[in-house]
């Protein structure tokens, strides 16, 4: 029996933050301890951080993304806007989505709008499909482990519904969420299977076929897993 043409419907990119305030030891010039809860839950990107994003971008400069979505917790989305801006092929504008937030944060914090956002980065839209960006964006669910995978599922659905005519998209968030949305991607169901261990930019490839067309009879590819090879000729970025 003849194989199927593989037709690729969805190229997910999941991109990981670059390197924040509190990923490294007096990331601040102030000592940790006299933080606000601001600074600890939204700190911005170090200089490192801004730089690897940098590289990401550069990296990929040539890679047509259809569109580029992200948390709207600060680190995030400045990575995906400096990367974004060494693309040479794709449009300028960053979607926030408000369900690629980090794991861990309570609920009752509340220190984002998307007017806060667009005053500082601009370009950042709403995400399409009318979600709410109204009031804080940041809404915080906790150690709550099922409401991190409802979200990543609510992720990929939407991501599945909106793009599937062989799109390129890039989703930046956080390490721990994005565990969340890589297994669930990949459909691995048990989330103790195993820690992918994101580094600060790292990449992972996932595409997704058309029902029946996948290599090997599967409809989905991993083609690359926590990927920094846009960091490999930069010793300050490895």
């Amino acid at each position: 029996m003849e194989k199927p043409t593989p037709i690729v419907e969805m190229e997910l990119y999941i991109v990981r933050h670059g390197q924040s305030c509190t990923n490294i030891k007096g990331g601040y010039a102030i000592p940790d301890e006299e933080l606000t809860r601001d600074q600890w839950v939204n700190p911005p990107l170090t200089d490192l951080g801004i730089h690897q994003a940098k590289q990401l971008g550069e990296y990929y400069k040539d890679e047509k993304f259809d569109a580029v979505y992200a948390s709207p917790l600060r680190r995030a989305t400045m990575t995906a806007y400096c990367a974004i801006m060494q693309n040479e092929c794709s449009e300028k504008r960053i979607y926030t989505l408000p369900w690629l937030i980090e794991c861990g944060i309570d609920e009752d914090y509340s220190a984002v709008t998307f007017e806060e956002l667009n005053d500082e980065f601009n370009g950042i839209i709403q995400a399409p499909d009318d979600i709410d960006i109204s009031g804080n964006l940041v809404n915080g669910d906790g150690q709550n482990d099922a409401s991190h995978r409802e979200r990543a599922g609510k992720i990929i659905a939407y991501l599945r519904k909106h793009y599937h005519n062989g799109e390129k998209i890039m989703c930046v968030a956080h390490a721990a969420f994005n565990t969340d949305l890589f297994l669930h991607a990949i459909k691995a169901e048990d989330t103790r299977l195993f820690d992918p261990a994101f580094s600060n930019t790292s990449v992972s490839i996932i595409k997704f076929y058309k029902e029946g067309t996948g290599p090997y009879g599967y409809d989905i590819e991993l083609v690359c897993s926590n990927s920094t090879a846009h960091l490999a000729k930069d010793k300050r970025s490895v």
